[in-house]
């Protein structure tokens, strides 16, 4: 007795393939949107962390080319990305080898950051001594 194949039989093994097909491309695809999400939120981050590290160096630039310097703080306002920076001047101390006191020394510390709302984000910080003798000691 030979066993032959029936049409329903071969209607049915077509319909399972289908539905195999079709629930391994779901699997496939929902990995795949989730890779581009994750790939969108490290795009998104990095351009903002680049955005925030050009902010805080043009803020200390400005701040380390003045003629003179005392100390004090400085607030910036916001960018048009919404990147917050501010400024601090201080006289620092500083003792050579010989010991002998180097004057007219100041360190300049600058900070910027992304604002939500109340909570800052992404703050990053720079910081130079800078040597100014005309400022008064």
């Amino acid at each position: 007795m030979k066993h032959t194949r029936t049409a329903s039989n071969a209607s049915g093994f077509a319909l399972l393939e289908i539905i195999l097909a079709l629930a391994l491309f779901s699997l496939v695809a929902v990995g795949m949107t989730r890779a581009v999400e994750a790939i969108a939120k490290t795009s998104t981050s990095a351009r903002q962390e680049a955005q925030v590290l050009r902010v805080l160096e043009s803020v200390l630039a400005e701040v380390a080319h003045q003629p003179e310097f005392k100390a004090t703080s400085f607030n910036f306002p916001p960018t048009g990305d919404g990147i917050d920076a501010s400024a601090t001047i201080e006289k620092v101390k500083l003792i050579t080898k010989d010991k002998v006191e180097l004057d007219h020394m100041f360190r300049i510390r600058a900070e910027a950051w992304i604002t939500d709302g109340r909570t800052r984000r992404m703050k990053r910080s720079l910081e130079t001594y800078v040597y100014s003798p005309n400022s008064p000691i």
